[in-house]
């Protein structure tokens, strides 16, 4: 076999195999991973952790007797905001708005 018919013969077989390729020959697909709440969750235990700090310190707040020399009302209404806050930054993968972020237990 003379060196023009082999170059010819090679050039035909990567053609045929870049031609098989993009017609549907095997390929590998990778599925992104299912994003849930127990999933951001699982990822970011330490947001996790603040927002049930906060929790327990907007309970503290609010069942306390004191006011706190005037502060108790704008500290309940700044902590509820920052677990809003926190929250939203959570799950912003999920796409959640206000109203479903607040629905999440």
């Amino acid at each position: 076999m003379n060196f023009g018919k082999l170059f010819i013969s090679a050039s035909a077989a990567a053609v045929l195999i870049t031609f098989a390729a993009a017609a549907g020959g095997p390929t590998v697909a990778f599925a992104a991973p299912a994003l849930t709440v127990q999933s951001e969750e699982a990822a970011h235990p330490r947001l996790v952790a603040a927002i049930r700090e906060m929790r327990e310190a907007l309970r503290e707040l609010e069942a306390a007797p004191d006011d706190f020399g005037g502060n108790k009302a704008a500290a309940i209404r700044d902590t509820r905001q920052a677990i809003h806050s926190v929250r939203k930054a959570l799950y912003f993968r999920l796409r959640m708005d206000d109203a479903a972020i607040d629905r999440v237990q």
